[in-house]
């Protein structure tokens, strides 16, 4: 949700995606940023902050409270994409608190298609589960109700459906909520179920990834933890659904440093991106039930508590090194041919450069670092500006286009820039003929997000 300066959404045509076709339609303020140290708002591993459905979009974010500047409140504001009336109206918590500064502490959106129920998880970081859902058919009949706070129960430290779960074990210690609409590829597997929620339960180094679907009317099931860690814990680049229905993620590992006496709260401390090592992949074909590597390897099943280890075999694509500056939860996306696309980061030949890997449909692997200038034309000289903590990108393959293009939405890693990029290369270029489509020289302070949802249902738009 990015727009110059302010808390907003940004929005352009992307079909087609040829070189200079990629323009502005329109940009809007949904409120001022909360003037905190650590950003609230815009960070990689929100899934989602933006979403569309039934001809609405939705976006999830923190207001500062008007009477004391160091209190946020989680808000929700929503516009119809067509007719008379498309200008947002929003609401906020003001019921809830948010004081922390901690980036960690995002929101994450979901909406059940079926029953038309809306779910937040948020302020989030090694704490107690922080969840609220609204009334059913707040987004199956959004023109038949008022847009209010009043439509959301109070906050829940349980998911509904799982009250036979100890939450003192589940529900503890929680980071990274992010949800992932269930598609009609996918519903054979799915029990009924419409809406999963990814989550981590441990912290920094010591932590482990599980999954929960929910069905409709009923509420939510846990699927199993998939991702253990082993002094150690997985960090996403995300997780998407292939045209298939198959479930991929991918993900690098951080060691844990014991760091015990200090403070912590906020920051990794010795447990930072130093000690990320390695991409590993792993992809299901039932709904995160059971998993397979890349080689079609059955390595893991949830029926049998058996989760992805660090030791499973096959899961490791590339050998990168700790210190080899490989940063967690940058991005990933698949394209309408079933490719996996993720960028991320290394400084393995010396210097700290973006990278692009790409799964094939033959299931083949392929490493590409970004070109430089002159090679590459950028104002931003984007591509030259990585590091090690910078600000991460996202990677975009948008569904219509005839050219099979993929966008690259880079934010300035440049000392107090606020610039951004995006670039984007073809199929027909191996997905090496990298070209800039799109820059402006300042307005981006945060992580770049995008409306994953808006891509599959409109013609060319693409809202950030």
């Amino acid at each position: 949700m990015k727009a110059y300066g302010t808390l907003g959404s940004l929005l352009l045509v992307s079909l087609g995606v040829q070189a200079a076709s990629l323009r502005v339609l329109d940009v809007t303020t949904l409120g001022e940023d909360p003037q905190t140290t650590n950003h609230l708002n815009g960070e990689s591993f929100q899934q989602d902050p933006l979403v569309t459905f039934n001809g609405y979009q939705y976006a999830a974010y923190y207001v500062t409270d008007m009477a004391n500047t160091s209190v946020r409140h989680p808000s929700l504001a929503r516009r119809a994409l067509k007719g008379e009336v498309t200008t947002w109206e929003s609401f906020s918590f003001t019921d809830y608190n948010q004081t922390e500064d901690d980036g960690h502490d995002v929101i994450s959106l979901g909406i059940s298609h079926g029953d038309g129920t809306l779910h937040l998880g948020f302020d989030q970081h090694d704490n107690d589960l922080n969840y609220r859902i609204s009334q059913s058919g707040v987004a199956t009949n959004p023109s038949g109700v008022q847009w209010s706070d009043e439509l959301f129960g109070p906050v829940l430290d349980q998911l509904p459906g799982t009250e036979s779960l100890d939450k003192s074990v589940y529900f503890v210690n929680v980071t990274y909520p992010r949800f992932l609409s269930i598609p009609e590829s996918a519903k054979s597997h799915s029990g009924g179920a419409d809406l999963i929620l990814e989550l981590r339960v441990g912290r920094s180094g010591l932590g482990d990834d599980w999954l929960y679907k929910y069905t409709p009317s009923e509420g939510w099931a846990q699927i199993g933890k998939y991702l253990q860690g082993v002094n150690n814990n997985a960090y996403i680049n995300g997780i998407d659904f292939d045209p298939e229905g198959n479930l991929l993620t991918s993900w690098t590992y951080r060691d844990y440093v014991n760091d015990v006496g200090q403070n912590v709260a906020v920051q990794a401390g010795p447990n930072g991106p130093e000690n990320n090592h390695d991409l590993n992949f792993a992809y299901s074909t039932d709904l995160g039930s059971t998993w397979l590597n890349n080689w079609n390897q059955n390595i893991a099943n949830m029926s049998t508590n058996q989760p992805i280890l660090p030791s499973s075999a096959g899961i490791t694509i590339y050998g990168i090194p700790k210190y080899g500056g490989i940063l967690n939860q940058e991005g990933q996306t698949v394209d309408n041919e079933g490719r996996l696309h993720v960028l991320n980061r290394e400084n393995t030949t010396g210097t700290e450069r973006w990278y692009h890997y790409w799964r094939s449909t033959t299931m083949h692997w392929t490493r590409t670092p970004l070109p430089l200038a002159p090679e590459l034309k950028s104002a931003n000289n984007v591509t030259g500006t990585p590091t090690v903590i910078g600000k991460r990108g996202k990677v975009v393959a948008p569904p219509q286009s005839p050219h099979g293009s993929l966008l690259l939405i880079l934010p300035s890693n440049a000392p107090n820039s606020t610039a951004l990029s995006i670039l984007r290369s073809t199929a027909a270029g191996h997905f090496r003929d990298w070209e800039t489509v799109w820059e402006t020289p300042s307005g981006c302070g945060w992580e770049p997000l995008f409306d994953r949802y808006r891509l599959d249902t409109s013609a060319g738009a693409m809202a950030c």
